[in-house]
Parts: structure tokens; C-alpha cells; sequence
């Protein structure tokens, strides 16, 4: 550090030396100019008057005291180098105290069984401990009600092979913003996404099955008219309900609970473009029209299945928002 510092020093002084020959008009006008008459020119003066006081005849030659001071740069400089990595030198040479391990007092075989016994009803003691403060706090947690739609493409991965990767790209993003829309249509409260599917939560379940009803209602159309893949998009939806430990400032994909795997594994077992539930969600529902009991349980739940092919009742209005006019031609949404 002091070894650029002087060598800094040297450079300045050594430019304003040059400056006070002739030179072209426009370097007055540079920044660099003026900052070096800042700085050096108040030290200048200092040193002319300082040797005009010892010494008078000096004040004549006093454009040369710049060149004076770069000179005494590069000797501190010189100096610095000569002293300093020496002393580094010797400072890093002398011998350091090296630590030898003293041998552990001799015990007995008995005294060592008692120390383990002791140390392990210690650790188990904390790992009680440890696991009723989270137990506590667990209990103590804001739990709120809420229910979860999976939406996931089916066989997405064999639908972009030998496809041109703009398509892809173009029709997944057109379907990731239907979904958007969709969901902030019925209110969805948080929002987890992976590159083919998405994991929304409501605070009601009427709005979530709503919303999974719209998507399945909604692709027939995006298929007609948004899809550049050879293939149509068909997806997979469950829905299930339960209390969740959860914040405002959760995320989602940060939650692990049994009642956002039950829904994805809902959505993981349904048919193609079908919507499957948990019985204990349709027994909530306000409307349960529509809704055909499947033979089949998933984690223990009975299930019942919603299909755009068999049923043509629109899904309810969102309480949280209602939903704009829908126009004539929506009547093409629903499937053949």
C-alpha cells in the first residue's frame, strides 16, 4: 500500500512538473488537470515557503520544486521496498509454537460406559426438548383452510419431440397465461410453477374446482386456436381441501403438508383432461352436479371425477371476483 502511494505521489508531481512547461492550451482544461493544481498546488507553496525560509535564493528556481518532490517519491518508494519486505520476511521465518496433544488420563472400562450412558440420555433429552419446541410452535402457527389445484400437462415430454423449438415455446407460454387468467379470475391466493404444471391454492373451495373446471373447459379452444404443436394439450387436474400451516408471506413450493401431496397425487392418477376430488371437497361443494364417484382411492380418500365430456353446467361465479360477460361464441369451450 505505501509502495503505490508513493509511487502515486511520484506520478502527480512529476505531471505537474510538465505542466508548468509550454504545452497545448486544451490540457488546462482537462478534469485530470485541475484536480492535480487542487491537490499539488496548495503543497507547492508550502514547500517554497518553507524554504524560503531557510534558504532565499531557492525561491528562484521554484518550478522546479515539483520535479523536487517526485524525486523524493521514488527514494520513499525505494525506501519502502528496502525495509518493509525484509521485515516480512523475518517476521514469517520465526518459528511458530507447535502444540503437542497431552495423552488423555487413563479411565476405566466402567468409568467409560457410564460416560457414553451419560452423554446419550443428554443428547436424547435435547432431541426431546428440540422436538417439543417444534411441536409447540407447529400448534402455535397460523393454520388457515385452503384448497389446492394441481393442473399438470399430460405426456409433455413426448409432445415436443421433432417439434421446432419456437412452437414449443410460443404454445406453452400462451397456456401458462390462460392459466394465469384463469386464476386470477377465481381469486387464487398463492402460485407455484414448474415448466409443465402448477400448483395454485384458494382460500375457497368452490373457486378452486371452479377454476379447475375453466381450464378443462377452456382447451378446447386454446387447441383450436393457440396450439402450433402437431398434438392437442391435455391435462390432468385434482383438487383437495384441508388446514394448512400458512402465511401471507409463504411460498408455496416451501410448504410441505400431507394435503398438497394428496392433491398432487389426485392430479397424478386422473385421466386426461379430467378433474379428480377428494369426497371430503364435493361434500363442501355448493353445487355437486356433475360429479361421478370413481372407483378408486388415492391416499386413502375416496374420489369422485369432473369431466368436460359429460357435463355442460358452467362452473360457479367466483365470490372473491365475478367473472366478465362471457360472449356467444364461448360456447365453443366446452367439449364434443
Amino acid at each position: 500500500m505505501l509502495n503505490g502511494a508513493c509511487l502515486t505521489a511520484t506520478g502527480l508531481f512529476l505531471l505537474l512538473f510538465v505542466l508548468e512547461f509550454p504545452h497545448p492550451a486544451k490540457w488546462d482544461g482537462l478534469w485530470l488537470t485541475a484536480q492535480l493544481h487542487a491537490l499539488g498546488d496548495p503543497l507547492l507553496v508550502r514547500v517554497m515557503i518553507w524554504a524560503g525560509d531557510l534558504y532565499s535564493p531557492l525561491i528562484s528556481v521554484s518550478e522546479y520544486f515539483a520535479l523536487a518532490l517526485a524525486v523524493a517519491g521514488w527514494y520513499s518508494r525505494k525506501g519502502v521496498n528496502a525495509f518493509f519486505p525484509p521485515m516480512l520476511t523475518a517476521l514469517r521465518k520465526r518459528p511458530r509454537p507447535v502444540y503437542v496433544p497431552q495423552d488423555p488420563p487413563l479411565i476405566s472400562e466402567a468409568e467409560e460406559q457410564e460416560i457414553a450412558r451419560v452423554n446419550s440420555e443428554r443428547a436424547r433429552r435435547r432431541l426431546l426438548q428440540r422436538y417439543q419446541e417444534i411441536a409447540d410452535a407447529l400448534k402455535g402457527a397460523g393454520r388457515k383452510r385452503c384448497a389446492f389445484l394441481s393442473v399438470d400437462v399430460a405426456g409433455s415430454t413426448q409432445m415436443k419431440e421433432s417439434e421446432q423449438e419456437m412452437a414449443v415455446t410460443v404454445t406453452f407460454q400462451a397456456y401458462m397465461q390462460m392459466l394465469e387468467d384463469i386464476f386470477v379470475r377465481y381469486g387464487a391466493w398463492k402460485q407455484s410453477w414448474t415448466p409443465d404444471g402448477v400448483m395454485a391454492c384458494f382460500l375457497d373451495a368452490d373457486l378452486a374446482v371452479a377454476a379447475g373446471q375453466a381450464v378443462l373447459r377452456s382447451l378446447r379452444k386454446f387447441n383450436l386456436t393457440q396450439n402450433l404443436l402437431r398434438s392437442r394439450i391435455a391435462v390432468r387436474c385434482g383438487v383437495n381441501a384441508g388446514e394448512v400451516p400458512i402465511f401471507e408471506d409463504s411460498k408455496l413450493e416451501k410448504i410441505a403438508h400431507r394435503v398438497i401431496d394428496v392433491t398432487g397425487h389426485l392430479q397424478k392418477h386422473a385421466s386426461p383432461n379430467t378433474l379428480w376430488l377428494s369426497a371430503e371437497v364435493v361434500n363442501r361443494l355448493g353445487d355437486k352436479s356433475g360429479f361421478r364417484a370413481v372407483e378408486k382411492q388415492v391416499d386413502g380418500h375416496r374420489v369422485y371425477e369432473w369431466s368436460p365430456r359429460v357435463s355442460l353446467v358452467e362452473p360457479p361465479k367466483p365470490a372473491l371476483q365475478p367473472l366478465a360477460p362471457r360472449a356467444a361464441s364461448d360456447n365453443a369451450d366446452t367439449w364434443a
